[in-house]
Formats: C-alpha cells, sequence, structure tokens
C-alpha cells in the first residue's frame, strides 16, 4: 500500500498538483492497518484498547483537517499522535519480544519491524513538531531534514522488505497415519 501510495504521490507531484488530500486520506488508511497488526501480535486480548485508540485516532484526525485546518493542506497534530500511538505500541511489542521469544532477534521479523517504526516515527514526529510549532527556518535547514527524511525513509523499507524475508514459512499440516 505504501510502495502505491509513493507512486501516485509522484505522479501527481510530477504533473504540477499538490498532493495534500491524499496525504491526508492515506494516514488515516494506514493507522489503522498499523494498529490491527498490533492487535494481532497482542494475543487480541485488548480489543477495547485498541478499538478506543483507533477512534481517538479518527475524531482527532477529523478535528485536525475538518475543523481546526483545511484537509488540503498537510496538518500536525494527527500524524503526531498517530506516530507517538504507533512508537509506544512497537515498544510494548519489543518489550515482548525480547523478553519472551528465544529465536534471534536479527532474524526476527516483528523486532526488526517494531525497531524501524521506532526510528521512523520518531524522525517523523521531529518532522512535523516543526510545523506545527511553526518556527522561521532557512530553505536550507528544510533541505537537510527532507534530506534526512528520504535516508530515513529508505532505510525504513530496507528493513521492512528484510523483516518480510524474515517471516518464517509456514509449516505444512499433515495428518498421521
Amino acid at each position: 500500500m505504501a510502495f502505491v501510495f509513493e507512486l501516485l504521490i509522484k505522479t501527481i507531484i510530477h504533473l504540477g498538483y499538490k498532493s495534500p488530500l491524499i496525504s491526508n486520506c492515506y494516514v488515516l488508511i494506514e493507522f489503522p492497518i498499523f494498529l490491527w497488526l498490533f492487535y494481532n501480535w497482542s494475543s487480541r486480548n485488548n480489543k477495547i484498547f485498541f478499538i478506543g485508540l483507533f477512534l481517538a485516532g479518527v475524531v482527532i484526525w477529523i478535528f485536525d483537517n475538518l475543523i481546526l485546518n483545511s484537509i488540503f493542506q498537510i496538518n500536525s497534530y494527527y500524524r503526531i499522535y498517530y506516530s507517538a500511538v504507533l512508537i509506544l505500541c512497537s515498544i510494548n511489542q519489543l518489550n515482548k519480544v525480547i523478553f519472551q521469544d528465544d529465536i534471534t532477534l536479527w532474524k526476527n521479523a516483528v523486532f526488526l519491524i517494531c525497531v524501524t517504526s521506532i526510528v521512523y516515527y520518531s524522525y517523523r514526529i521531529f518532522i512535523e513538531s516543526l510545523f506545527l510549532f511553526q518556527q522561521e527556518f532557512s530553505n536550507d535547514f528544510f533541505r537537510g531534514v527532507y534530506y534526512i527524511m528520504v535516508i530515513v525513509n529508505f532505510l525504513a523499507h530496507l528493513v521492512y522488505t528484510l523483516a518480510v524475508l524474515c517471516i518464517p514459512a509456514k509449516q505444512e499440516f499433515t495428518l498421521r497415519y
């Protein structure tokens, strides 16, 4: 989904249009997918908690994109909430993986996804906080910040790909005779 989104955004920008509407809708779609992933990893014993996180996110998204600001501009409140929730879920899951699993951590897909999410979304919070507080920074500063974001994004997608390759193959079920 992220790959298709990136291609769509690049195409829209290349055609000379702006992409905040698509970007604002994408983050609303991506958030419940990540929550569902963390819900499945948490043994499905706290459904109300994850539903609450999602509903709070929807309320913040509506407030940020429809009431406080325009949906046709990049808005930061929801993105900061979304990133903070994913960081906290990643830290929680990382604790479970480190203390419960006996597999090598660097070959554990959950570990790789959680560590990468912590790094990536921490940097996203940093970027969004720059926009939220609307400090006057030079164009060179923002170019540098976004250059680092391009590198972080590229490395995150590489690690996510590695994590997919580390997912163990499903064992074939056979009946004993």
